[in-house]
């Protein structure tokens, strides 16, 4: 039996809601957490702050809904990625996403910057974010690695691996958005290139 359709005011709340998350996303990628107000997010919804803070109580909550709508996105494109690449090829749909969404990758590099200090409302999130994302990239290589789809590596050589992905992808974003005519898509492509061609197995 399937679920009942959402109708009349809950579906309405859930729509309104989506869409506060998005037009958020937009503002606090424009102008910081703090720079960003619950005003300029009202102003572009065609409503009130107080009608913002009902739906989510805070700013902050606010806060942690856009950047769970950001994780769930970037997660859902990354996924699409294979085992035999370690997922690479996600990640290379992600630079493509982002290059066509600048704005989601600028609310991305403004959070993780802000939230270095431990009093910002994100810290726990994007410290748990970059903790999670590095296990995700150590477990796609060792995947890869008992699949025989890259040559044995030792668990500290998956670890840097993990990190140096990681390092690759924030610096290369950094480098599009400060310079939009930077080629996002095709320096990635040529990180994994690199990559790939210095892990894969020898020939036979």
């Amino acid at each position: 039996m399937s679920a009942p359709a959402l109708r009349g005011p809950y579906r309405r709340g859930i729509e309104r809601r989506r869409q506060v998350v998005i037009t958020a996303t937009e503002v606090f990628g424009e102008h910081g957490f703090r720079g960003g107000t619950l005003q300029q997010v009202a102003d572009r919804v065609g409503g009130t702050p107080a009608a913002v803070l009902k739906l989510f109580g805070t700013k902050e909550k606010l806060l942690i809904a856009v950047l769970e709508h950001w994780g769930a996105v970037t997660n859902e494109i990354v996924l699409e990625g294979t085992a035999p690449y370690a997922h690479l090829d996600g990640f290379a749909k992600l630079m493509r996403y982002h290059v066509a969404h600048p704005g989601l990758l600028q609310l991305y590099t403004t959070m993780a910057a802000e939230a270095t200090s431990a009093q910002h409302p994100a810290h726990e999130f994007m410290t748990r974010r970059y903790r999670d994302a590095l296990a995700s990239m150590r477990g796609w290589f060792q995947e890869a690695v008992d699949a025989g789809h890259l040559r044995p590596l030792s668990r500290a050589d998956i670890a840097h691996e993990a990190e140096y992905l990681l390092a690759a992808l924030d610096g290369l974003e950094i480098q599009f958005l400060l310079n939009p005519a930077f080629d996002l898509e095709r320096s990635f492509a040529l990180y994994t290139e690199r990559v790939l061609s210095r892990l894969r197995p020898a020939p036979d």
